[in-house]
């Protein structure tokens, strides 16, 4: 098995934060052919999505999925989860590459966030 379709994790502590500019460790699962960059971008993506919410990140995790089948539309897939002041946050998109789905996924996350910051 190679180190790209390896699952990883890591340990999550909890921060408090005046807003999120900093979040705990992410914790990936990937499978398929998903790079340390796809995972950075990842990361980045959740950051930025979370950039105007104050709170208590406990937890955040990250699936990206690719699924080598050429019938596939959108084979790619990323998910999150974060943990927000006790409410989870979710999110998900599907795309033709990872990158094109890890930005829907950055939108979408920010839209609920958004929610959570109004409501």
């Amino acid at each position: 098995m190679s180190t790209r379709s390896k699952m990883t994790t890591a340990y999550l502590g909890e921060i408090m934060h005046s807003n999120i500019s900093e979040l705990p460790e992410v914790r990936f699962l990937t499978s398929g052919d998903v790079s340390d960059a796809d995972r950075e971008a990842a990361r980045q993506a959740v950051r930025a999505a979370l950039s105007e919410v104050r709170g208590v990140v406990k937890e955040a995790q990250v699936t990206l999925s690719v699924v080598d089948d050429p019938a596939l539309p959108r084979p790619a897939l990323a998910q999150a989860v974060v943990d927000l002041n006790g409410r989870r946050l979710r999110a998900q998109a599907a795309a033709p590459d990872l990158s094109e789905s890890i930005k829907l996924l950055q939108d979408r996350l920010a839209v609920r966030a958004a929610y959570l910051r109004a409501g």
